[in-house]
């Protein structure tokens, strides 16, 4: 996949140098297209495995293979919803890093009122693309568990989030911030231990280069681990605001302490 990617850079880069400038943000926006849409597909795909074992384990249908089981339907029936979802998240991340190029170009000829306006556009354009990832997240668990499109998906999580008083929930939950944190932990982690392995070795440059692959690799490795928190926290949130009794008789505690946050915000207003 990296040598595919590199190949394809290197191409993009060769026809740019030989384009107008229109010519040229056309052809930027096309690659930017593809690599964001690949990246999400790949993180989609397995945040939909992950949402079906937990969907499993929450309906106590493990079975042999969870695991292999919920894969197989993240890269069969709900694959298209993946794609269709990934490429929406793909095209407004795309057109973010346009406009971003755009402001730049305008700030380094001092037109001023085109960078303020691509500024807000900017900004408007970032907050839609970051709305499009936190519902997407939601939406494929229905996916997950019960298999359907992504518009579909889309209509049934705006439900759930509109008529069960999930919301008073949701805008306290922190799991996004924490898989964040840990991911980072794991990279600082990455990076000292790489750093010390260079010095052990060579000099500070060994260290510098050391610590730099380190924090990468712990970075890519906690946030693989810790995503796994998200989806599962994602799952069992959806699927107890549909369905609260399997969480109630297996673990009742889990399922108190979800109800006192509602009756809790719902004595407030």
């Amino acid at each position: 996949c990296g040598i595919v990617f590199f190949g394809g850079f290197y191409q993009v880069q060769d026809r740019l140098q030989n384009s107008s400038g229109g010519e040229q943000y056309g052809i930027m926006f096309v690659a930017l297209v593809i690599f964001f849409w690949g990246a999400q597909v790949t993180q989609s795909v397995c945040h939909v495995t992950y949402c079906g074992v937990f969907g499993r384990w929450y309906f106590k249908m493990t079975g042999n293979a969870p695991l292999r089981k919920s894969l197989g339907v993240a890269l069969t029936t709900s694959f298209g919803s993946i794609c269709f979802g990934s490429f929406l998240i793909a095209a407004v991340r795309a057109l973010e890093a346009m406009i971003r190029m755009a402001r730049q170009d305008a700030m380094e000829s001092g037109n001023t009122v085109c960078c303020i306006v691509l500024c807000v556009l900017e900004g408007i354009v970032s907050c839609i693309g970051d709305i499009l990832e936190y519902f997407s997240e939601w939406a494929y668990v229905q996916c997950a568990v019960r298999g359907v499109a992504f518009l579909d998906a889309a209509r049934i999580t705006y439900s759930m989030m509109t008529c069960s008083n999930m919301v008073y929930v949701l805008k306290d939950l922190l799991v996004n911030s924490v898989v964040s944190l840990g991911a980072l932990f794991c990279g600082v982690v990455g990076g000292v231990a790489g750093a010390l392995t260079g010095l052990g070795f060579a000099d500070g440059t060994a260290a510098a280069i050391g610590g730099g692959i380190g924090f990468l690799a712990g970075l890519m490795a906690g946030g693989a681990a810790a995503s796994i928190i998200g989806s599962g926290t994602k799952t069992i949130l959806a699927l107890w605001a549909e369905n609260p009794e399997p969480l109630r008789l297996s673990h009742p505690e889990i399922h108190e302490e979800f109800e006192r946050k509602i009756c809790a915000q719902l004595a407030v207003r």
